[in-house]
């Protein structure tokens, strides 16, 4: 389970939320990071089931864009000067999470094209 590099990007991914969670002072906002967290932990569980994890990452990315936009309409939507330097790691940790399971779901696809084709030669 931990030597498949899909199982690594998810953990990398969780922990991406987690950094967002931690740091976030809305609750509402900190549990949806909880939830992507959740989300791609019980994720790293599934490895019979590839195509359950593909789509359980697809929903981890909506969770992503959907807390990076409630993240950015928070601190735009409040005042004009922006993000400072110091706090930019909470706002970019769901773009990471979002390209951890892309890139989780590109190593699903070619697992998933290696059973095929050892399938094909069962046959």
């Amino acid at each position: 389970m931990w030597q498949r590099i899909q199982t690594l990007y998810m953990v990398l991914g969780a922990v991406m939320f987690f950094l967002v969670g931690y740091d976030t002072i809305s609750n509402a906002q900190a549990l949806l990071a909880g939830l992507g967290m959740a989300l791609l932990l019980a994720n790293t569980t599934y490895f019979k089931h590839r195509k359950r994890q593909f789509m359980v990452n697809r929903v981890v990315v909506l969770v992503a864009f959907i807390l990076e936009g409630w993240l950015l309409f928070g601190v735009y939507g409040a005042d004009a000067e922006g993000i400072s330097q110091a706090g930019m790691l909470p706002f970019m940790a769901p773009l990471f999470a979002v390209i951890c399971a892309a890139l989780a779901n590109r190593a699903i696809q070619a697992d998933e094209k290696k059973v095929n084709s050892a399938d094909r030669f069962r046959k």
